[in-house]
């Protein structure tokens, strides 16, 4: 069992620099992968998308690249030599006017930024993809070990609680048939004609058919607690049609003991439910 709360990262060699990548994981009822990336990288959106879908079936993914050192390799300057030509022009001709002296430091006043530029060396990030999925690999083993680990004690907190349900469903049960019993036996006088005759409410209140089919949904439940596919969605169906079958009981039962119990299953229901949201 997985929940779909995760976390991961890694990061490697790519072309001539780094590439980290991070990504976290949460609840959802499909498979939603936001990928977070500079706009330059744009192209790798729907291959990391892709290949993050073939790994989760559910679960909010949000995935961040970040270049730790340039893949295209370190940055170039350009520069503007006739721009750079008019400002010591001009700065000349200020000196001159102004009387400053030749010791001034001509770059401070004309501003190197200003004729001298920083260019990011760009490129098809495709080309790179294998080496990119391999990280993007290793980031997602980090957060499927999370959402194992996490899987594996909500398995097990729910194997306790549905071993309380089923502890509840065999007193409704034993309760259910003492008051079955109970009926059969007793007689009313019928006011039309002064008879006696058998308790019509007999089969009204009879919840044998809900309890049967509420110990078959516990027991496909606990095997799918066994399983190793994604079993979310089938839990979650399950507790619905457990809730309905439970409801039945309560509303057919005409006796405190059940009610009681009833009203036990029905908490327990909903704490599994809560927590099927979070499970792969």
């Amino acid at each position: 069992m997985r929940s779909m709360t995760g976390y991961g990262h890694a990061s490697g060699k790519v072309g001539k620099g780094r590439l980290y990548i991070e990504l976290k994981s949460i609840n959802h009822r499909y498979c939603d992968v936001a990928a977070r990336i500079p706009p330059r990288m744009g192209g790798l959106e729907i291959k990391l998308r892709d290949f993050i879908q073939s790994r989760f079936q559910r679960g909010k993914v949000d995935v961040y690249l970040k270049e730790l050192e340039s893949v295209f390799g370190g940055p170039e300057l350009e520069l503007d030599v006739a721009l750079a030509k008019k400002y010591l022009y001009a700065i000349r001709r200020l000196q001159k006017g102004l009387r400053i002296g030749s010791h001034t430091d001509l770059l401070s006043l004309m501003g190197v930024q200003n004729f001298v530029k920083v260019k990011e060396k760009e490129g098809n990030y495709i080309v790179f993809w294998k080496p990119i999925q391999k990280i993007l690999s290793e980031a997602l083993s980090h957060a499927e070990k999370m959402r194992l680990r996490e899987g594996g004690h909500l398995a097990a907190d729910q194997k306790k609680r549905l071993k309380i349900f089923k502890g509840h469903l065999v007193k409704i049960e034993k309760r259910a048939v003492h008051d079955s019993k109970t009926r059969r036996m007793a007689q009313v006088v019928n006011p039309a004609n002064g008879n006696l005759e058998t308790n019509l409410t007999t089969d009204k209140m009879d919840i044998t058919e809900e309890v049967t089919r509420l110990q078959s949904h516990a027991k496909q439940y606990e095997h799918l607690l066994k399983a190793k596919e994604p079993v979310g969605r089938k839990l979650d169906f399950l507790i619905q049609e457990m809730h309905r079958e439970i409801n039945t009981i309560g509303a057919k039962a005409g006796n405190a003991a059940i009610s009681s119990h009833v009203v036990e299953c029905k908490a327990l229901l909903e704490n599994l439910r809560e927590q099927v949201q979070n499970i792969e």
